[in-house]
């Protein structure tokens, strides 16, 4: 996925009240860090991840809540190489967002970001 294809998908979901501006706003930021952190143009298998993250952001803003990943998972996501770059993408987000995102939906994004960071330093495999 790249910055085009992103910015395509957050208007669409946008448009269709989906997500809020300051979600899609804050998404595109984080793919935007990401992308230099990677130092890619594309970032491979970052769907997932940047579909939640906006989503995730507009429950927030709704007072939605949801539950933690099974602690199996989060155990796996926690002992990953990746996992500290993750908690710093986290952090930047919850900078934008100007507060500090419920641990549910932090685990989420430690989990995604874990994966799509691994997926790409491995080169796609």
């Amino acid at each position: 996925m790249n910055l085009i294809e992103l910015k395509k998908r957050l208007q669409m979901l946008e448009e269709q009240h989906v997500i809020t501006p300051k979600a899609r706003h804050i998404a595109l930021l984080s793919f935007e860090k990401l992308l230099h952190v990677l130092n890619v143009e594309d970032i491979y298998q970052a769907e997932m991840l940047f579909t939640h993250l906006p989503m995730a952001l507009t429950r927030i803003e709704k007072g939605e809540k949801v539950e933690s990943p099974v602690e199996e998972v989060l155990n796996e996501v926690r002992n990953s190489e990746h996992f500290s770059e993750a908690e710093k993408q986290v952090a930047c987000i919850e900078k934008e967002w100007e507060s500090s995102l419920p641990c549910e939906e932090k685990n989420f994004l430690y989990m995604h970001y874990t994966n799509v960071i691994n997926l790409n330093i491995r080169g796609g495999e």
